[in-house]
C-alpha cells in the first residue's frame, strides 16, 4: 500500500463508514461484514501512522464527528435489525411449537 497521511487515512475510513451504512440500509450483510472487515484493517494502519495533528485540526474533528454520528446511526440500525430477527424467531417458534415459556392455559370450559 502506497503510503498515506492521517487525513487520507481518515477520508478513506469516512468512505467505508457510509458504504456500510449504504449496504446495511439494502440489507446485503455480506458486502456490509465485507466492509467492516476492510475498515478494521484500516484502523490497524491508522493506529500505526502518524496523526501529524490531523484530529486536532478543524477538518479532523469535523471528519471524526461525522464518523462518529454515522457509526452510531450504523449501531442503531444493527440494533434494529437484532431485535426485528428475535421478535421473527419467537414467533416462528410458537407457530412450531416451541415456545420459550410454557403454557398452562386449559382450553376446556
Amino acid at each position: 500500500m502506497i503510503n498515506k497521511t492521517a487525513s487520507e487515512l481518515w477520508q478513506d475510513y469516512w468512505f467505508l463508514t457510509k458504504e456500510m451504512a449504504k449496504f446495511l440500509t439494502r440489507q446485503d450483510m455480506n458486502l456490509f461484514y465485507d466492509l467492516m472487515s476492510q475498515r478494521e484493517r484500516l484502523q490497524t494502519l491508522i493506529d500505526q501512522t502518524a496523526d501529524d495533528g490531523f484530529k486536532a485540526s478543524t477538518t479532523g474533528r469535523s471528519l471524526l464527528g461525522e464518523i462518529k454520528q454515522e457509526s452510531q446511526r450504523i449501531l442503531q440500525r444493527l440494533q434494529l435489525q437484532l431485535n426485528h430477527s428475535k421478535r421473527q424467531q419467537q414467533v416462528s417458534n410458537a407457530y412450531d411449537g416451541h415456545s420459550a415459556e410454557p403454557t398452562n392455559r386449559s382450553w376446556n370450559r
